[in-house]
Parts: C-alpha cells; sequence; structure tokens
C-alpha cells in the first residue's frame, strides 16, 4: 500500500513553487518588453503608467487583462492540485502570486532596465481596470502574500501531520 505521506518537505515544496514563479515572471516580463516594443515606448527606463496604458489600442488593453487573468488561473489551478488541504492551497495560492508579483519585477529590471527605482509608477493590474501605484507597493504586497502564504503551508503541514499522527 502506498504511503499517505508525500515525502515533500516543505522547503522543498517552496522551492518548487518559487521555481514556478521565476517562469512566470520571465513570461509576464518578456510579454511587458513585447508590449512596450509594439506601442514604440522606451524599453530603457521608460514609464509604463497610465499615458502608457492609455496610448494602447482596445484590443491590447484587453488581451492584457486576459494575459493577467489566465496567469492568475495558472496560480489557483496549481494551489489547487499542489495542497493536499484548504490551509495549504490557500498558502500555495498566496505564496505563488506573491513571488510571482516580485519576479516579475526583477525579470522586468533585467531585461528593459527598467523601474528605474521602486517610486516609478506602474499599472499594477488591469483587471478589471488598470490600478496606478509606485513599484514598491507590489514589492510589499508581493513580499506580504508570500510570508503569508509560507505561514498557511505550514500550518496546513502541521495539520496533516496531527491528523495523521496515532
Amino acid at each position: 500500500m502506498a504511503s499517505s505521506r508525500r515525502g515533500m518537505t516543505v522547503l522543498s515544496y517552496l522551492i518548487a513553487l518559487t521555481a514556478l514563479c521565476v517562469a512566470l515572471g520571465y513570461v509576464d516580463a518578456v510579454a511587458t518588453f513585447y508590449v512596450r516594443g509594439t506601442l514604440e515606448l522606451a524599453q530603457e527606463g521608460g514609464d509604463f503608467a497610465r499615458a502608457s496604458v492609455e496610448a494602447m489600442p482596445a484590443r491590447t488593453v484587453a488581451l492584457e487583462q486576459t494575459r493577467q487573468a489566465a496567469t492568475v488561473l495558472v496560480l489557483i489551478t496549481v494551489a489547487v492540485v499542489a495542497g493536499r488541504n484548504a490551509l495549504q492551497q490557500w498558502g500555495t495560492f498566496a505564496f505563488a502570486l506573491g513571488s510571482w508579483m516580485v519576479l516579475r519585477y526583477a525579470a522586468i529590471r533585467t531585461i528593459t532596465n527598467w523601474p528605474e527605482s521602486p517610486a516609478s509608477a506602474d499599472a499594477l493590474v488591469l483587471t478589471p481596470h488598470p490600478v496606478y501605484a509606485p513599484v514598491w507597493m507590489a514589492l510589499i504586497g508581493g513580499l506580504a502574500l508570500a510570508a503569508l502564504g509560507i505561514t498557511l503551508i505550514r500550518a496546513g503541514a502541521l495539520a496533516l501531520r496531527r491528523r495523521s499522527a496515532p
């Protein structure tokens, strides 16, 4: 009979999730690079806030909104499939969403040399409507979500251990 234990520690679980978030952050950064190039915005240090979004054709905004929604759907799906209980599922989603937010900006910075500083304005979210704020707000929010996720994942693992203890 197969063991009910998955054989994965919380640390290895978080490392695997982080690898997924690195990949998603990179894909998102590449998409941002292409959108900026299509709109002929400066790739090196240009601002990508309100004026940039308002310059986008409606179809481009719609495509960006669906891309963001699809990314969140991927994170939800991973959380539901990977988490062994509700705590781990919520924790996985929170950790992945927060990590993706932070790693997205790291990848964008690497590819385009933007944002110039954490105070640079950005369209943080486009769905359902654009939300503009300094990049540092997304970074702090992402780190807070990741920390919450770690706490919930660990709590879920403890709950599973308690339930399976004789």
